[in-house]
């Protein structure tokens, strides 16, 4: 039997504020963190996706140059970069990221059902935000498969109605750079 395709989507911000209790985030190889996720539910993988807000120049030009050089890096790893800018609240100086859910969304819907690129999306994430889209994708006989660390996974994604795999400190040390 044929493997089934599956492309990657990484939700940057989750997965950076989740995965830092565990490691250090910018440690893990997100090629061999793909691979490992896939092999574990004996998928191939097509692509990797990665999504992130990028902050404004002028609110912190280190920060924002050491942002840009991360996302290079991805890309130069044949990793799809794709990014929103980073909103800030001007009153309380408080930074939120704006679209990146919908656009992560919009994707796996393009690339599973409109381009049919792949049977499977799996996503790197803990946010509940993306199970309108994962109930979509399985009615139109598509499978999303969600991925976390246990610290911040959202427990609608782990009630059963789709597949998931939990990492654990081990697991990330497989997939280091």
């Amino acid at each position: 039997m044929e493997e089934r395709k599956a492309i990657v989507f990484i939700d940057g911000s989750n997965w950076y504020h989740n995965c830092k209790t565990l490691i250090k985030p910018s440690k893990v190889d997100f090629t061999k963190l793909s691979k490992y996720i896939c092999e574990h539910f004996n998928l191939e993988l097509k692509e990797v996706r990665y999504y992130n807000s990028i902050p404004d120049i002028a609110d912190g030009e280190k920060t924002y140059y050491k942002h840009i050089k991360f996302l290079e890096e991805l890309k130069k790893q044949g990793i799809i970069v794709n990014t929103r800018k980073l909103k800030k609240i001007k009153k309380e100086n408080i930074f939120i990221e704006k679209g990146v859910d919908v656009l992560i969304s919009a994707d796996m819907i393009k690339k599973s059902l409109v381009d049919n690129e792949c049977d499977v999306c799996i996503l790197i994430s803990g946010d509940s935000d993306f199970i309108p889209v994962m109930e979509i994708l399985k009615g139109a006989s598509k499978e999303a498969i969600s991925s976390c660390v246990i610290q911040g996974y959202a427990r609608e994604l782990l009630q059963g109605k789709f597949r998931y795999l939990i990492l654990k400190k081990e697991d990330l040390d497989k997939c280091l750079r």
